[in-house]
């Protein structure tokens, strides 16, 4: 009797054993937040989220880390593959993704759940001064670094040369690059211009405004940024105010498109819901360590969000906030 007694309970706890070994957040779960290059917005945005979650929430049994990336779609190519839980990653390749359109035309990725948007990632494209490049169109023929190979930079660089000059990169000599190295390429006179689509400010591109070399952004006039809706309807025009870069003594039209914060579906939604309240309890300490987060709509956090459903920890937050959550982003 006591051999049988023995018996069930090893079985018992083998079960309880095999049950938290095979879910996707089990109790001391390393958590991976999926973000960009270093020298961009996404990676120290994405660190100092995790450094709060793990302050705030290190009762939970997780631990958050940030892990530097190519940027939106290899960040939504690891959540496909569950080698990231959380991702930050713009609103359009999200829709893409989850709706399997665009570039995700029967390849949909259905386990991505929006937590909330973020700020606009904002195209700098930014240009040498001795390089002669005034306009759009005067990129033909140019060095120019199009962000990492198949990331959202890069995807956006196609769409903006296409839109706006009639190019595509068989018309430029294109660089697959991050941009820090972009960055150190164009000051050293190896690079014409590059794009830097990110939360402003942008590391990368300070270091090119305060550097000795003269450098210029190329600005998104009314009639640009109508022809680029056309093409692409999830751009809105944006201001970069004067000073936000060293020597920069005039606002900067551009144009950007929403980034957002991703977790998968399987993601509890307590902890989710968690995870939020962090975020806004520490706003404003959030807005003091970058000024990324001074750009982020806290009131309206779910404008711009496209294609993919809000979790269902987000939903609750924000519900108990008195927020309206538009149908179509409701799980």
């Amino acid at each position: 009797m006591k051999s049988t007694k023995k018996i069930l309970i090893l079985f018992c706890i083998a079960l309880f054993l095999l049950s938290a070994a095979g879910s996707a957040f089990a109790s001391g779960k390393f958590v991976t937040i999926v973000t960009g290059s270093t020298g961009g917005t996404y990676y120290p945005i994405g660190t100092i989220l995790a450094n709060h979650f793990n302050t705030a929430l290190m009762d939970k049994g997780y631990k958050w880390s940030a892990q530097s990336s190519g940027g939106t779609v290899e960040n939504l190519d690891m959540m496909q593959r569950s080698e990231a839980e959380m991702a930050i990653a713009m609103a359009n390749l999200t829709g893409f993704a989850y709706t399997g359109t665009v570039r995700y035309e029967g390849k949909k990725i259905e386990n991505l759940r929006y937590v909330m948007g973020l700020w606009p990632d904002v195209t700098q494209f930014v240009v040498s001064g001795s390089s002669g490049i005034k306009t759009w169109a005067d990129l033909k023929g140019k060095k120019v670094a199009v962000g990492p190979a198949a990331s959202g930079t890069e995807f956006s660089s196609r769409v903006l040369l296409k839109a706006l000059a009639g190019l595509t990169f068989d018309d430029i000599r294109a660089e697959y690059v991050g941009y820090s190295e972009a960055s150190q390429a164009l000051q050293n006179g190896q690079l014409d211009a590059f794009n830097a689509e990110a939360g402003v400010p942008v590391a990368a591109v300070a270091e090119l405004y305060a550097g000795r070399q003269e450098v210029n952004m190329l600005e998104f006039s009314p009639e640009d940024i109508a022809t680029l809706k056309k093409e692409a309807p999830f751009y809105a025009a944006v201001l970069i105010p004067a000073g936000t870069y060293p020597n920069q003594e005039k606002e900067l039209r551009v144009a950007g498109i929403k980034s957002a914060l991703l977790v998968g579906k399987d993601v509890p939604e307590e902890l989710v819901y968690d995870m939020l309240k962090v975020v806004y309890s520490k706003k404003e300490d959030l807005k003091n360590e970058h000024a990324a987060f001074t750009k982020v709509d806290f009131d309206n956090p779910v404008d711009g969000l496209y294609g993919a459903p809000l979790h269902p920890g987000a939903v609750k937050f924000f519900k108990e906030m008195g927020m309206t959550i538009p149908q179509e982003l409701l799980p």
